[in-house]
């Protein structure tokens, strides 16, 4: 018979994620209301991407998009074979979410508002969605190894977790580079306006 147990269920991965991001972007936010208005707008980067598409260095735009969130996804491919890693791919979430509430911020300072959020937030909804993803299976296998290390269980069955896992960042991986290249697509035809 199974027992049961009464109390508070533990939060879930996603849940977890998802508030640390926003956490982030409303400290991103908060931290933005101490910067001048023009160093934020340049750091945002806006215009710099649009005068980039426009010029025809496409490539260039999605080098700069695919870079920031391809170095986070390995960050949190490496934490996920770290059984002490959960508390950093939290973080690391938090850190997305940081530099997203800063660039929010400057989006919003920008002189055409709907063509900076146009050419902002797409990509960096779709890119943040990846990263949580990733996040989540990192989670997930720094989990087993805690499980794993607190124990004399047998790890034979972990060669199959590391090969499924380093498929799911493959694929995650290539998610984000296709997001890449549709935001500098969209770059190239938001400055044509």
């Amino acid at each position: 018979m199974k027992e049961l147990t009464y109390g508070p269920k533990p939060m879930s991965a996603e849940i977890t994620l998802g508030l640390s991001a926003a956490v982030g972007v409303t400290a991103g936010v908060i931290i933005s209301l101490n910067i001048p208005q023009p160093t934020l707008i340049s750091l945002c980067g806006i215009s710099q991407k649009l005068e980039l598409a426009a010029g025809g260095s496409l490539f260039e735009v999605f080098l700069r998009s695919f870079s920031g969130i391809a170095l986070l996804q390995l960050a949190a491919y490496f934490l996920g074979f770290c059984a002490l890693g959960q508390p950093f791919e939290i973080l690391l979430t938090a850190f997305r979410g940081l530099g997203l509430g800063l660039c929010v911020r400057g989006a919003y300072l920008n002189e055409n508002l709907l063509l900076s959020l146009a050419a902002f937030l797409p990509y960096a909804v779709a890119s943040t969605g990846v990263l949580l993803l990733c996040c989540k299976d990192a989670l997930g296998l720094s989990n087993k190894y805690l499980r794993l290390s607190m124990t004399a269980e047998n790890r034979l069955g972990m060669k199959k977790d590391v090969r499924d896992y380093t498929v799911r960042f493959l694929i995650y991986y290539l998610a984000s580079t296709v997001f890449a290249f549709a935001d500098a697509y969209l770059a190239g035809a938001l400055s044509r306006l």
